[in-house]
């Protein structure tokens, strides 16, 4: 219950920034950028969830869901140390490109260091959808003419 709560807030949190930004419209545009601000406020969850949790055992997609919340966590707090926070870059303090190709990094480490138990749960198959769209919109960013165009900040 308590998951169904965070998880609630992070995405509470992460639509009344669009919306404080005037990002939410319909028929809806950015769709990408606003699923970016989305993916940012679960990263931020990301660790609380899974330090949390009881199992011991993680996996890959957890793996991927962890790091990317541990960044922005520390862009965050860095920020904040120099003065520079702002609420609109909270949940997006680093660009796309750094933030997926670091988790593409983190994948294709973690590939080989997975131990042969599959764990299907909740957290992991989040991390993977939140990990490959990650990665996915850094791969698109880098394509010439850059199609994605994601004005975040």
């Amino acid at each position: 219950m308590v998951n169904i709560v965070i998880v609630s807030a992070a995405l509470g949190f992460g639509i009344w920034l669009l919306v404080a930004r005037g990002r939410m419209s319909w028929p809806p545009g950015d769709l990408l950028a606003n699923a970016f601000t989305l993916a940012g406020c679960l990263a931020l969850i990301g660790p609380i969830l899974l330090l949390r949790r009881e199992s011991g055992e993680g996996s890959v997609g957890e793996l991927m869901w962890l790091t990317g919340g541990a960044l922005v966590w520390v862009y965050d707090l860095l920020g904040l140390i120099r003065g520079e926070a702002r609420l609109a870059t909270f949940a997006t303090p680093l660009a796309p490109t750094t933030l997926g190709l670091t988790i593409l990094a983190v994948l294709l480490a973690s590939w080989r260091m997975r131990g042969p138990g599959k764990s299907w749960s909740w957290t992991n198959i989040t991390g993977w959808i939140i990990g490959v769209f990650w990665i996915g919109i850094a791969l698109a960013a880098l394509a010439p003419g850059n199609p994605v165009r994601l004005a975040l900040r």
